[in-house]
């Protein structure tokens, strides 16, 4: 009896499931995970009364994860066991091929690394990503040195680096660890010098910031643009505190290797802002930070102010306040010895401003600044002192500044102390020139002269917003300027106070050199002058 086409339909399909196969290979190296797997399936085609067998390879899907926790771990045996053609049919060949070149590399078989690159870049492989793998295999590299040679803490370092390239975003603590681990057995230490190498490495972990960090912020300091980096990367982590705190200590070394100390002060502050929402290791790493760059007086603030606010039985409630209240009208008058001439105005209008306000009928008096702070130091910080001075006493504050980077800055602090006062980006003698309001109490702190000290950052930002890089001339020109159009527009019982200027000789020197003898030629009187800055008034008797 002849069967029917149905029937061998039927039979055609159960061969297929019959004869489908799996083939397993399987590496077991120090208790990882199997080295790869192909499968082979049978299948049938019926076309009316005949059948054709085919056979088609079908890729292991987790084979590229397997591939990335072995590079993780440096099992790079079982890298370089995978075969050429087992990674030919797979969908990530070209990921696979740069994991496998890795693991020849770090055997030693430099020729088949160099054709499995070749076969990456062929398949598709970005160049970026075998820049990174290539670096990632020179970190383990000098790590592997450096452990052998017994320099635990400098071969952490190389792996934590080799981890950070090769697989930025990945668990990193995790993934160091285990890095560290398996290179050392590789290496044939003993299991007493792997635990102390452990132990050690635990013990720095808290204390060292991540490679990854470190590395952001000498890409940052490569850039166009430092500011503009700095502030973009800084705007990424606003919302994470504890990121935001190792980037700046990452970037005060970065300017300290620099030999910029003062910008690298500056982020040590910042870092400061943020001290009480990192963990005590961190705030350990600052207090280090401090002490390695001379500001050992910051550390007694921090010290002092740590073990005040601590709430433990030692004081009583009333009793800490009182200390702490102590300890900061103190550290007021410590830091007033070695404040500029925002100190001297705003202590002048401290004693005067209410009968000031009376004699313009009660109108909102307005304070303008001509130099916007740049660093968070502690002789400076104008900006931040005046807006909080303003804002006690309802002023309105102007704050202006060439730099953007210094307007974004005072931007930030007016939205923290939650103020409507403006930052503006402008040449400061081209905005009190075009300036047509109210005009009460004007500092000028703008145009630096040439001390000879300015940073590399510094001089490049008068190079890409004025063209050139400072000099006197310059300064005393600029000031002049601004003094003109003060001359002409300050109220009646306005002030003008310029920064970093001095008598030498009986003449006025510095920011103030051609600046101050044309307000004493305009009917201006000299107030005061003290902590190296002139005050002086329109009219002092009404």
């Amino acid at each position: 009896m002849r069967k029917t086409a149905k029937y061998r339909h039927k039979v055609a399909k159960r061969k297929q499931l019959k004869n489908k196969t799996l083939h397993r290979r399987t590496l077991d190296e120090n208790g990882q995970a199997a080295k790869h797997a192909s499968e082979t399936m049978q299948f049938v085609e019926v076309t009316g009364e005949t059948a054709t067998v085919q056979s088609v390879d079908c890729y292991d899907e987790a084979m590229l994860e397997r591939a990335r926790t072995q590079w993780q771990f440096g099992d790079w045996e079982s890298l370089a066991g995978l075969e050429r053609d087992t990674l030919q049919q797979h969908p990530d060949r070209a990921k696979l091929a740069l994991l496998v070149a890795a693991g020849h590399a770090q055997q030693g078989n430099m020729t088949e690394a160099k054709q499995c690159i070749r076969l990456a870049k062929e398949w598709g492989c970005k160049r970026a990503l075998i820049s990174r793998m290539l670096i990632a295999g020179v970190h383990n590299s000098l790590g592997r040195a450096e452990a052998a040679a017994g320099r635990q803490a400098k071969a952490f370092k190389h792996f934590e680096g080799a981890i950070a390239t090769g697989a930025p975003g990945s668990a990193l603590r995790l993934s160091i660890q285990a890095r560290t681990n398996h290179q050392l057995r590789l290496l044939g230490l003993s299991a007493q010098e792997n635990m102390q190498s452990q132990l050690k490495t635990s013990a720095m972990l808290p204390f060292s910031i991540p490679y990854v960090v470190v590395r952001e912020a000498k890409e940052c300091l490569l850039a166009d643009d430092v500011h503009e980096a700095i502030d973009a990367a800084m705007a990424s982590k606003k919302n994470t505190p504890r990121e935001l705190f190792l980037f700046c200590l990452a970037l005060a070394e970065q300017f300290v290797e620099q030999k910029d100390r003062v910008t690298a002060l500056h982020f040590l502050r910042t870092a400061q802002d943020h001290f009480g929402a990192v963990e005590e290791a961190l705030q350990r790493m600052l207090v280090k930070r401090f002490i390695a760059i001379g500001s050992v007086d910051w550390v007694v603030d921090i010290t002092v102010m740590k073990t005040l606010v601590r709430k433990d039985d030692f004081f009583l409630d009333d009793d800490r306040k009182a200390i702490i209240n102590a300890y900061k009208r103190r550290q007021n008058i410590e830091n007033a010895k070695a404040e500029h001439g925002h100190d001297l105005l705003i202590g002048y209008l401290g004693k005067y401003l209410q009968e000031i306000q009376v004699s313009v009928g009660g109108r909102q008096l307005v304070f303008i600044e001509i130099g916007s702070t740049r660093e968070n130091i502690p002789d400076q910080g104008s900006t931040g002192k005046i807006a909080d001075f303003c804002k006690k006493n309802r002023l309105h504050f102007i704050t202006v500044d060439m730099d953007p980077h210094n307007s974004r800055m005072a931007a930030e602090l007016f939205d923290k102390i939650r103020t409507s006062f403006d930052a503006v980006t402008m040449k400061g003698e081209d905005f009190l020139r075009d300036y047509t309001g109210n005009l009460d109490f004007v500092f000028l702190d703008a145009y630096d002269f040439d001390h000879g000290k300015h940073s590399d950052l510094r001089q490049s930002r008068y190079k890409k917003y004025l063209g050139h890089s400072i000099d006197d001339h310059s300064c005393h020109q600029m000031h002049l300027e601004c003094v003109r159009s003060v001359v002409e527009k300050l109220s009646e019982r306005g002030l003008v106070c310029i920064d970093d200027t001095w008598l030498d000789d009986g003449k006025w020197s510095a920011k103030g050199t051609l600046a101050m003898p044309y307000l004493l030629e305009h009917g201006f009187k000299l107030l005061e002058a003290r902590n190296r800055a002139a005050l002086l008034s329109r009219s002092i008797e009404k």
